[in-house]
């Protein structure tokens, strides 16, 4: 009677391991089946200029109120689309939406995507804040930086954006990760392009001037 006990017991425990994995399996496929990740938004959050430009462009004054020749002619070569030093990084801000359509608040365990400006250039993408997906819809915040070269002169002709990469996500603070890839794009507008290069060119003319007028 005691081995038929302890067979028994050993039955149950194989049948209720076995059916965890199985609702793991089944929440695992709810997750994936009843989410979606939207690309929505890209914006300049700010433009970081090298501390010592103005030094390696010769100093920012000659005779007290002039600005260096070398200056002038590096803001003349910036309205021209001209850029012949490493001037600093800008920084993105990236909006995802995910959609969820389940009852449950998922938890973001990881993250990893890139955003592709055209081909232009491919970023990586990192969370602003840790994030916990509620049902319906969640903004999910991230940041990027790309360096200010000739290629800020090149922003106008992106016509499309994406973002790719893969969420982790669990049904609870200790529950199972589930991975989860996407990939989504949208068109943008040459208005929205031309305003996010007018707004870098000017970010790095403001530093110019910053530097300048501070020096007096």
């Amino acid at each position: 009677m005691k081995t038929f006990i302890k067979i028994l017991c050993a039955i149950l425990a194989v049948l209720a391991i076995t059916n965890c994995a199985v609702t793991r399996k089944l929440d695992a496929a709810s997750i994936m089946r009843n989410m979606k990740v939207d690309f929505r938004q890209v914006t300049l959050d700010s433009v970081n200029i090298r501390s010592d430009l103005v030094e390696q462009l010769g100093g920012a004054i000659v005779g007290g109120l002039l600005p260096n020749p070398n200056v002038v002619a590096f803001v003349q070569n910036l309205a021209k689309g001209i850029i012949n030093i490493d001037l600093g990084y800008a920084y993105l801000g990236v909006v995802l939406v995910v959609k969820s359509s389940d009852t449950d608040t998922l938890w973001l365990r990881d993250f990893a995507a890139n955003v592709s400006l055209d081909t232009l250039m491919d970023l990586p993408l990192e969370l602003k804040d840790s994030v916990t997906l509620a049902p319906g819809e969640t903004k999910v915040q991230l940041t990027t930086r790309f360096p200010l070269d000739k290629r800020i002169f090149k922003l106008k002709e992106i016509t499309k954006v994406s973002a790719k990469g893969k969420l982790v996500v669990a049904l609870g603070p200790e529950g199972e990760s589930v991975p989860f890839d996407f990939n989504d794009s949208r068109e943008i507008s040459h208005e929205e392009m031309v305003a996010l290069e007018d707004s870098v060119r000017q970010s790095i003319l403001n530093n110019i001037i910053n530097n300048w007028v501070g020096g007096l």
